[in-house]
């Protein structure tokens, strides 16, 4: 789970006093009638202490302002207003709050971070009862809007909670309950309005226009599925993953509790459908008396060995033996495996670098036809890179690829005839061919049309259209994206 350590919260319980830097409150210093005990971290506005009462003995997280400017002060006001009024077993349980020295701080129960990496097996059980707490707090009548790993804790019967409730806010409204009287729909960073929540994981209306509804909720709780399976969900989960984060709030589930019944029952009527196949199948095939003809499909279907096609490293083997098996079948003439082995002698997974013979097995997968090694190619060839740079050749192995519609292809492809390298610039016929990439998801491409919006290359110059594409970007890690959302 990328960035949950970046997240105060999760460091509750996980830390020691002797990894304290510059915070604020010193071991054993009594806060009203709270002792601290350790300094658990510091996020974006406040550092967070264990504590201990002194007149009862129960431990507690204290979170303590120490940054009050850029609107962050009215965030931790509204967040333990939200605490203080809205109890509900999906939230920490306030303790307790008051100044220290001049600062606000607040106490909620002490809770434990989750597991990182959490176990596959549990992650759809822990997600169902992070969905129902979600749900809880929407039938209450509240959004979240910054739901993320880091932010959500468990008790110490395993059951999730959820914090850093900052920007919730009253469903139906653009403006904060009066609970939650701080912030409006759209934060104020610097001056400047921005949308709300955290970049990764927050629907596209939060981040474009602040708007949120139990959809943007809904759509977070889909990014959160798949950060917990590191981005590797298995087959049974990525239709529930789509369908959560899909661009229009409409197109979602209708609920945190429609997407927790999805993933209950993910498997069932996959299942049950083998189940009455095989079970046809066997009873024909014995009826028909061909028991022999059963074993050998038995055989077949259980003693196969790897399809060529499926040459991606297995979790738990090592990159030494992953290139040892690609030689192999690279060898026995797959251009799948060829490809994937100038990928490993291009990284030097499994062997040393070799950028020669990267270019080398590119080549000869490209010859078969395949547009993975024709793009790859192509920019070798485009950069000099193991081989003597030639840009026209790069040019006919990226119009090939790209005619196989393979995105890298098309987006490359499109950088080229919008600058006028190796082709005649042909600004507009640039723009469609990276726009045609970015709408069937490549993050590059989607980047370089929100570039071409922003600068008015190829196409008019369109701010909005930009910041869509570049979020769209940046939500898929493209670095490019967040470096020019950054600098805006």
């Amino acid at each position: 789970m990328n960035g949950t350590a970046a997240s105060v919260e999760s460091w509750l319980g996980a830390q020691s006093f002797g990894e304290q830097r510059g915070g604020l409150l010193v071991r054993g210093e009594i806060v009203d009638e709270w002792r601290v005990e350790a300094y658990l971290g510091r996020g974006l506005s406040a550092e967070v202490y264990r504590v201990t009462n002194v007149r009862f003995g129960h431990d507690g997280a204290l979170k303590l302002l120490v940054d009050g400017s850029r609107g962050l002060a009215a965030r931790f006001a509204a967040e333990a207003d939200a605490l203080r009024f809205l109890s509900l077993r999906a939230l920490p349980r306030f303790m307790g709050g008051g100044t220290w020295k001049g600062a606000p701080y607040y106490v909620m129960e002490y809770l434990q971070p989750l597991p990182d990496p959490m176990p596959r097996r549990e992650v759809p059980r822990f997600m169902n009862r992070v969905a129902k707490a979600v749900h809880t707090l929407h039938n209450a009548g509240y959004i979240h809007r910054d739901l993320k790993p880091g932010n959500i804790l468990r008790r110490a019967n395993g059951e999730p909670v959820l914090i850093d409730l900052g920007l919730v806010k009253r469903r139906g409204t653009m403006v904060s309950d009066p609970i939650v009287r701080h912030g409006r729909g759209i934060s104020i960073i610097d001056g400047k309005p921005v949308g709300v929540g955290t970049l990764d994981y927050a629907a596209p209306e939060q981040l474009l226009k602040g708007e949120a509804s139990v959809q943007s909720d809904v759509f977070a709780l889909g990014k959160i599925l798949r950060a917990l399976y590191e981005g590797r969900p298995p087959a049974s989960v990525k239709p529930i993953i789509r369908k959560a984060t899909r661009e229009l709030p409409g197109d979602r589930y209708e609920s945190a509790d429609a997407f927790a019944a999805a993933l209950r029952h993910r498997n069932y009527f996959r299942s049950f459908l083998g189940v009455l196949l095989l079970v046809a199948v066997i009873a024909g095939l014995v009826a028909l008396g061909h028991i022999d003809d059963l074993r050998r499909w038995a055989g077949k279907r259980f003693n196969a060995p790897p399809r060529v096609l499926t040459v991606a490293k297995a979790h738990d083997e090592s990159y030494a033996a992953y290139f040892v098996r690609l030689k192999q079948l690279a060898s026995d003439g797959s251009p799948v495996a060829q490809c994937a082995l100038a990928e490993a002698y291009m990284y030097g997974q499994g062997t040393a670098t070799n950028l020669e013979e990267a270019v080398r097995w590119y080549r000869t997968a490209a010859a078969a036809g395949n547009s993975d090694a024709q793009a790859s190619l192509g920019l070798c060839l485009l950069r000099g890179w193991g081989c003597e740079k030639d840009i026209d050749g790069a040019i006919v192995w990226y119009t090939r690829a790209a005619e196989q519609k393979n995105l890298a292809a098309m987006n490359d492809l499109a950088f080229c005839r919008l600058h006028g390298i190796g082709v005649e610039k042909d600004a507009e016929g640039g723009f469609a061919l990276a726009l045609e990439a970015a709408k069937n998801g490549h993050a590059p491409a989607q980047a370089l049309v929100g570039e071409c919006y922003l600068e008015g290359i190829g196409v008019e110059q369109d701010i909005a259209s930009a910041e869509t594409w570049l979020y769209r970007a940046a939500r898929l890690g493209n670095k490019r994206a967040k470096a020019l959302l950054e600098s805006r």
